[in-house]
């Protein structure tokens, strides 16, 4: 079929006729072929989004899957649906499905992404026949003002003590990959600059996870699919760098069963105690360090002059002299 011929409306954006350009500016779509070795746009964010696809599979369909590769996805500019074809495999086995995920990106700047399919490649699912409708629910799919406002993080005061309203997670539990792929979402979609090094460097510790059922009926489990979930992690590789690296990330998670559809909200930020720690460690240290030098002002010492007075003052004060 001449691509000319082709309408918006009769694409498959998983699988585009043959010829069909990589950029069609009048459609608005770019579409990427990745591969082993190369180099392609969002990295990062394209990986993420197709685990995130086949944790959204692996939820519903009780399997374990992982992801092998990305063969292709298609986008748009600015927040855009990711269409997305890769390869899967079960790591008991070493069985392969190719997969075919949809995950849209709701706004920018920010953890806010809708899953709706995710399937082994020529299958569909009833509940993906609608991908773009999120009909009513107990609760909402997604909730529009969530991520605009202040994150709540419980305070000191109650420190996830409230066993009925939250539930710890063990020192076994803490390594589901669910957790830091949320983690890893979080720090992605807020910096979509991450290029496939930066994200090879990653380096992340979860500390501690709590999780907050959304709905009343249910107590807040592992598998609570309507949760707020609460992650306290550490960046090692910026604490080898000595900068702040206690991190805190909210992530609010709905499932909704009658239509599948997977919806994620959030964001991450550095903790207020170790900002603050981090801060004073930084003042005391400046502070010993002019003691130790007899320079109130240190910046003083970047002026030759200055600092020949500063030398020969010390050489003067030195018991050898």
């Amino acid at each position: 079929m001449s691509q000319s011929c082709v309408r918006r409306e009769e694409l498959d954006f998983f699988n585009f006729p043959e010829g069909f350009p990589p950029r069609r500016w009048d459609f608005g779509w770019i579409r990427v072929e990745c591969g082993e070795g190369r180099v392609y746009p969002n990295y990062a964010l394209a990986n993420l989004y197709a685990k995130l696809g086949l944790h959204r599979y692996n939820w519903l369909e009780g399997t374990n899957f992982e992801l092998d590769s990305l063969m292709k996805f298609s986008m748009r500019g600015a927040a855009s649906p990711y269409y997305m074809t890769l390869v899967a495999r079960l790591p008991s086995t070493g069985f392969q499905q190719i997969f075919q995920v949809l995950v849209e990106e709701e706004d920018l700047g920010i953890l806010d992404l809708t899953c709706t399919i995710s399937r082994p490649q020529g299958t569909e699912s009833s509940k993906e026949s609608t991908p773009f409708l999120r009909p009513h629910s107990t609760y909402q799919d997604r909730l529009l003002d969530w991520t605009e406002s202040v994150i709540p993080w419980p305070s000191s005061e109650i420190a996830f003590s409230d066993t009925k309203r939250f539930y710890m997670l063990n020192e076994s539990e803490l390594q589901c990959d669910w957790i830091s792929l949320y983690v890893e979402l979080a720090i992605c979609t807020s910096h979509r600059w991450i290029t496939a090094r930066d994200f090879s460097k990653f380096d992340l510790e979860i500390v501690q996870v709590a999780i907050e059922s959304l709905d009343d009926k249910e107590p807040p489990s592992l598998k609570s699919e309507a949760a707020v979930i609460y992650i306290a992690y550490k960046d090692l590789a910026k604490a080898r760098t000595c900068e702040p690296y206690h991190y805190q990330a909210v992530v609010r998670r709905v499932i909704n069963q009658s239509t599948g559809t997977l919806s994620i909200q959030g964001d991450c930020w550095i903790a207020e105690e170790a900002a603050t720690a981090a801060s004073t460690a930084s003042k005391k240290g400046s502070q010993k360090l002019k003691r130790r030098l007899g320079v109130p002002k240190l910046w003083r010492l970047s002026s030759p002059r200055w600092y020949q007075t500063y030398k020969n003052r010390v050489l003067r004060s030195s018991p050898t002299s």
